[in-house]
């Protein structure tokens, strides 16, 4: 499987992790969804040189996602507000969108190339007719 960003690409966009090991697997797992998400809108497994805008964004796209699953504190998985108080003890989180999990949003589609139609023609000769 393809990996699109290493720990050092990781680390010159947004510093170092505290767990590299950590860091390698979901660099990984991030380049498996990139494949899955390629494979959805082209309908084919990836190639290098395929398509320029996907081979220039998936590095820093999967360093974009890592880095929102790295950077969410292991406590707050899926809270997107948290309210604390003193006087009379308040406190209050609210949960929503995917904060913490590893997501391919539009911002991300966009930079890959992926957010458009993609048009499929079968040759007669890919369809078994010759």
């Amino acid at each position: 499987m393809e990996i699109f960003a290493t720990a050092e690409d990781y680390t010159a966009r947004y510093g170092a992790a505290a767990d590299e090991a950590r860091l390698n697997a979901l660099l990984s797992d991030a380049s498996a969804m990139l494949l899955s998400e390629y494979e959805a809108a082209y309908g084919v497994p990836y190639e290098k040189g395929q398509s320029d805008a996907f081979d220039r964004a998936a590095p820093a796209v999967a360093c974009m996602l890592v880095n929102r699953v790295l950077n969410t504190p292991a406590n707050m998985a899926g809270a997107t507000q948290l309210s604390q108080g003193a006087g009379s003890i308040t406190a209050s989180v609210t949960y929503g969108s995917a904060l913490g999990e590893m997501y391919v949003g539009k911002t991300a589609r966009r930079l890959l190339g992926l957010d458009g139609s993609v048009r499929r023609v079968l040759r007669p000769i890919e369809r078994g007719e010759l």
